[in-house]
């Protein structure tokens, strides 16, 4: 009771200083410094910082009743009741009082917090002073929840330990993810490598095929103009080269012997022409009429026109009648008329043989 008498006054001029409100004043700054620099404030915050709690009470008492809109004074003064004192309601009433005159300051949830725990310790000594089942029930009721409190805070730590373990993890994942990212794109990028020199190669292989398939095909089936174009000797000459060798081999050796010795002349005349004959160059009539009949029977073995037969080329029909493949220009040059620039020829053309 002593209690609520004391707070009669102070409850007093916070009621005359709410009705006063409406009255314009100076700003909130200007009270501010005003309040911190009033001598009864000085003076309490002093006894304060000295420790000298019941003086300092008193000084910021005497603050709110001489300047009742000093917010810093309530908030130390409802400070001290509710630490020092243990009277809730008086701290209350100035918790509340700052909160309607600073609702966006800096210790406004402070103050509110504070105004909660001073409900619950006020009701807890209401409780505990009426006494009976209602304070043990309360009491029971206070562990229960301090054990509640308890094991949530523990399940708070241990669900913060968990949530960075997973952000740690997941700071690993993307990093593997980010170098996955990277090793697919190079493996991307050398898989159209391979693939474009897979398809290079795949036409060069495809190149190569037909170049070899026709290489092959002329092996198989020559043409006229490959046939035509080789100098090769043939390998089975015609039996007119084979006379002619047999000629030239002949009459090496005739050079190479002695001429034979001729028996002396009765008279001169027949010596004259015993003499004429017996003369080295008297083989030369002979080799003349050897090479002569030769060169008559060759040109009377071919004739001058030729009909062409299936499966005839120029070096074919070159090789009969000349023992050479290289007359085919000679024939060509010969028939102009009737035989294209390929030298191909054609079954049934009569050509002519030069």
């Amino acid at each position: 009771m002593k209690k609520m008498y004391r707070l009669c006054p102070i409850l007093l001029g916070v009621l005359v200083a709410m009705a006063c409100g409406c009255n314009k004043g100076p700003s909130l700054a200007e009270i501010e410094d005003r309040e911190r620099a009033s001598r009864l404030y000085t003076n309490a915050m002093d006894d304060l910082q000295a420790g000298r709690l019941d003086a300092a009470i008193k000084g910021f008492e005497h603050v709110v009743l001489q300047e009742p809109k000093s917010y810093s004074a309530h908030f130390q003064l409802a400070t001290l009741l509710q630490d020092v004192r243990k009277d809730y309601i008086g701290a209350i009433v100035h918790y509340k009082y700052y909160l309607q005159l600073r609702p966006k300051s800096d210790k406004a949830t402070v103050a509110q917090d504070r105004v909660k725990l001073c409900d619950t310790l006020l009701s807890a000594e209401m409780v505990r002073k009426a006494g009976g089942s209602a304070a043990n029930k309360l009491a029971a009721d206070n562990e229960k929840l301090t054990a509640a409190c308890d094991e949530l805070t523990k399940k708070a730590k241990k669900l913060e330990e968990d949530l960075a373990k997973a952000n740690r993890q997941i700071a690993g994942l993307k990093t593997e993810l980010a170098t996955k990212t990277r090793l697919v794109a190079k493996l991307a990028e050398s898989q159209e490598g391979a693939a474009a020199k897979s398809a290079s190669i795949k036409e060069a292989l495809a190149e190569l095929g037909e170049e070899r398939a026709a290489a092959e095909r002329r092996r198989l089936r020559p043409t006229d103009a490959e046939l035509l174009d080789t100098d090769d000797e043939p390998a089975r000459p015609l039996s007119a080269s084979a006379e002619l060798a047999k000629v030239k081999s002949d009459l090496a050796k005739l050079d190479a012997e002695p001429p034979p010795r001729q028996p002396t002349p009765a008279n001169g005349a027949a010596g004259g022409g015993a003499s004429a004959a017996a003369k080295p160059g008297g083989r030369l009539p002979l080799m003349d009429g050897i090479m002569g009949g030769h060169r008559k029977q060759t040109r009377s073995a071919r004739p001058e026109t030729y009909t062409v037969q299936d499966g005839d080329t120029l070096f074919k029909i070159s090789q009969r009648f000349y023992g050479s493949a290289k007359m085919w220009r000679s024939i060509q040059d010969a028939n102009r008329a009737i035989i294209p620039a390929d030298g191909r020829v054609r079954a049934g053309q009569v050509i002519k043989l030069p």
